[in-house]
């Protein structure tokens, strides 16, 4: 274990929102980030008041700080209220039900050598309980995508071919995109659109977490995507509203 005095400032501030107490998958992310060279501190924020008590794992190393939202706030409120305590130049996302690999530390973290680099992403692996696991096909070649790729795919095909919510993202650049945005679905687009104008992105092939797809997911809900539905209308708006802006006051 880590005491406070022992901590420097870290490389890697981990973001984890929690709501679902019983689907969490918090003591595997623990047994992966322990493995790490890369030097991190993890925020782990809870949607709503406190009830459970987390693992004594986790709470017994003080580089996991653990905070309460006290009220149900929603996943982008709760992302960016950790986003706020954050002290490292460097933010992964970490999704409860998902474990990322040693290599979302170790792997990501180099390509923000690069100064103008905001985004990197790798592989990863879904998992269902009554199937095989999967790989998807990132259609990327490793390396350097210029500010505005991104953007351009998504607003094609209302799709980009990678998983943000495992991305490690420049701090800086997340917040000049204000966080993540304050929808029901695509908070994480909202984000990628904001900092893809003006950043650079990476793709580094390497697999950097288990994806767990399950019965309490939100994101299944019917009710779910018809709220997704109307939010891609509205981060639509906001894709074309920087677009135009970029070709306006161009760097």
């Amino acid at each position: 274990m880590v005491t406070r005095r022992q901590m420097s400032i870290p490389a890697v501030s981990i973001i984890t929102a929690l709501a679902d107490r019983a689907g969490h998958r918090l003591v595997e992310t623990y047994d992966v980030l322990v493995r790490a060279r890369t030097q991190w501190e993890w925020l782990i924020q809870l949607d709503g008041p406190a009830r459970d008590r987390l693992p004594e794992t986790l709470l017994l190393d003080e580089r996991v700080r653990v905070e309460v939202n006290g009220l149900q706030l929603g996943i982008a409120t709760t992302r960016n209220r950790a986003l706020a305590r954050a002290a490292a130049p460097l933010l992964l996302n970490a999704d409860s039900d998902d474990v990322p690999t040693v290599a979302a530390l170790d792997g990501l973290a180099p390509a923000f050598q690069d100064a103008s680099v905001g985004l990197a992403f790798g592989d990863w692996i879904e998992l269902w309980p009554d199937r095989a696991p999967w790989t998807p096909e990132v259609r990327f070649a490793p390396g350097r995508l210029e500010p505005g790729a991104l953007s351009r795919i998504w607003s094609v095909e209302r799709w980009v071919p990678l998983h943000l919510a495992g991305a490690m993202w420049r701090t800086d650049a997340v917040l000049a995109a204000g966080g993540w945005s304050a929808t029901v679905g695509g908070s994480d687009i909202g984000l990628m659109l904001g900092v893809d104008v003006r950043w650079a992105s990476v793709y580094v092939p390497v697999t950097t977490f288990t994806y767990h797809h399950h019965a309490r997911q939100v994101t299944a809900s019917h009710d779910w995507q018809s709220q997704f539905d109307r939010d891609m209308r509205f981060l639509a708006r906001r894709q074309r509203a920087l677009a135009a802006f970029k070709s306006s006051h161009p760097v």
